[in-house]
C-alpha cells in the first residue's frame, strides 16, 4: 500500500477484506477432499497503520490444506470506483506427513 507521502489520493485502498482458501487436487499424490472453501481470514486494513500489515488465520480453519486463496474486498477506504492493492503476500508451510493432512 502508499504511504501518505507517495499518494494524494488513498480512497481506493481496500478497507475491510476476507481470504479464502481451498484445494484444488493438482499435482498431489494423496488423496484429500477438494472444492471445499474456507474462511481464512477477515480483517480490516488501516490506513494510520504500517502499510505492510499482517493477519492471521481463523481458528476455525483447523489444520485445512489449501493451495489456491482469493482475497475479496467488501470496502475500500472511500472510492466509489475500484480498490487498489500493489501486493498481498500468504506465507505458510507444507504439509510435512500424511497424519497431518487427515486431521
Amino acid at each position: 500500500m502508499l504511504t501518505r507521502a507517495m499518494a494524494y489520493d488513498r480512497s481506493s485502498a481496500p478497507k475491510n477484506c476476507r481470504v479464502y482458501g481451498w484445494h484444488r487436487g493438482y499435482n498431489t499424490d494423496i488423496t484429500i477432499e477438494t472444492g471445499k472453501i474456507f474462511l481464512l481470514a477477515e480483517f480490516s486494513y488501516d490506513l494510520e497503520k504500517s502499510n505492510a500489515q499482517t493477519f492471521n488465520v481463523l481458528d476455525l480453519v483447523g489444520s485445512g490444506l489449501v493451495d489456491t486463496v482469493r482475497l475479496d474486498f467488501t470496502s475500500n477506504h472511500g472510492s466509489p470506483s475500484h480498490a487498489c492493492i500493489y501486493r498481498l503476500q500468504v506465507h505458510g508451510h507444507e504439509p510435512t506427513s500424511i497424519l497431518m493432512l487427515a486431521t
